[in-house]
């Protein structure tokens, strides 16, 4: 099973202040990063594998975790990969 970030919901830095009508949908709480970093969750990835492949420290990606779960008022990872996919915040291929 592999999961992207829908595309239409990753938008670049130097443009989000044309991209104010998603910021009426419920990710439009997350970063670009958070967006990412969610799409390796989805993906079964491990906070180690994900700061291996991002470039980041495991601590970093603990706090990204964390600031997901609190943006959604989620409090395990397992609701995070359920709530992604229910919103369509990802797509998932099984």
């Amino acid at each position: 099973m592999s999961a992207k970030v829908r595309p239409d919901l990753s938008i670049p830095r130097e443009r989000e202040s044309q991209f104010s009508r998603y910021r009426s949908t419920p990710f439009s709480v997350l970063t670009n990063r958070q967006l990412e970093i969610l799409q390796l969750i989805v993906n079964g990835k491990s906070d180690r594998e994900i700061a291996s492949d991002l470039g980041l420290s495991k601590n970093t990606v603990g706090v990204h975790r964390s600031n997901i779960k609190k943006s959604f008022g989620l409090r395990k990872t397992a609701q995070i990969v359920v709530h992604a996919i229910r919103e369509g915040l990802v797509e998932v291929d099984i």
